[in-house]
């Protein structure tokens, strides 16, 4: 290490404070303050028992944070239009969204969440609503009515969907400027009942899904095309995931079986992590890659709620 620092020191970052965890991640600097070469080194994760939803569900939409989040909908089995609020601790009755129905996309926040699509009683929906914080307000809907599950990141008033069922797989992506949707460049291969990653609408990830079969295939979205990266280590359909599009985690779904398979992604490669106490499909989540919030789904139908932990350590390197 001594070499090292005599030879790149000058192309390592010098910073006055140490970097957080997502920018820290697999890198070395120099903090200026402490004079000290330092690097953040991985903490394996692991899923802990949370306060169960009020009402069991599977296909329920979620957003927000681990101590923030919010669920809409669902199948117990009938659709629902049920809504519930997660303040870190215990979820809270909310205000019913105004369509019942489930495996609707949900993006955003606990107070600014948007639905999309989902299946009604029957069939397929393209109705989209905006959560304020005080009222669900129906907004313009989709281009395509779609359900199953599709894949959708970003804001109540900047969000992209992806994917989806209508009645076969689809590769329709499109982007919602808070007001309207507009159809934007396919995915490359079909699918439904996909993960997604990203909390913009110009960095996705979508992750698995079912093809012809649980499918283990990721595309990446750069605001402009879809390209396909690494596999996840097991394909699975009606999975859910947390994060952002260069560091995220996906969990649940359903491979010849549910499953509480998670990994995690550092937008190279995809990592095995401590499986779901719960093995599920058609789950809600929300959170980060390092704090997350797994809930719902069927095992059948399930209330149970996770919380993810994964902490990242600052190291001093020291030789």
């Amino acid at each position: 290490m001594a070499d090292y620092k005599a030879i790149h020191g000058k192309n390592i970052l010098h910073v006055a404070s140490d970097l957080d965890n997502a920018e820290g991640e697999g890198q070395i600097w120099f903090n200026t303050t402490s004079s000290d070469y330092k690097t953040i080194i991985k903490v394996a994760g692991s899923w802990s028992t949370g306060n169960d939803l009020n009402t069991a569900r599977t296909g329920t939409g979620g957003a927000g944070s681990q101590t923030a989040a919010i669920t809409a909908g669902g199948s117990i089995p009938a659709k629902t239009a049920n809504v519930e609020t997660y303040d870190g601790t215990n979820w809270t009755e909310g205000t019913n969204i105004n369509s019942a129905r489930a495996f609707m996309g949900t993006c955003g926040t606990s107070t600014a969440t948007l639905i999309a699509g989902g299946s009604p009683a029957s069939d397929f929906t393209d109705i989209t609503e905006q959560w304020n914080g005080s009222a669900w307000s129906e907004v313009a809907d989709l281009n395509l009515a779609r359900q199953t599950r599709f894949g959708i990141v970003g804001t109540s008033t900047a969000a992209l969907s992806f994917s989806g069922g209508n009645p076969g797989n689809q590769d329709v992506n499109e982007s919602w400027d808070g007001s309207s949707w507009t159809e934007l460049a396919d995915l490359n291969t079909a699918r439904r009942m996909v993960g997604s990653l990203g909390t913009v609408n110009t960095a996705a990830v979508c992750v698995g899904g079912y093809v012809s079969a649980s499918d283990a295939s990721v595309e990446v979205w750069n605001g402009t095309s879809w390209t396909e990266v690494a596999n996840i280590n097991t394909a699975r359909s009606n999975l859910n995931g947390a994060g952002v599009s260069t560091l995220g985690l996906v969990f649940g779904g359903e491979d010849s079986d549910d499953t509480g398979k998670t990994e995690s992604y550092d937008a190279v490669s995809w990592t095995e992590e401590a499986d779901l106490n719960t093995a599920r499909q058609g789950l809600g989540s929300a959170g980060l890659k390092t704090l997350a919030l797994a809930f719902g789904g069927t095992s059948p139908i399930d209330n149970a709620t996770e919380e993810w932990t994964m902490a990242q350590n600052v190291k001093v390197i020291t030789d």
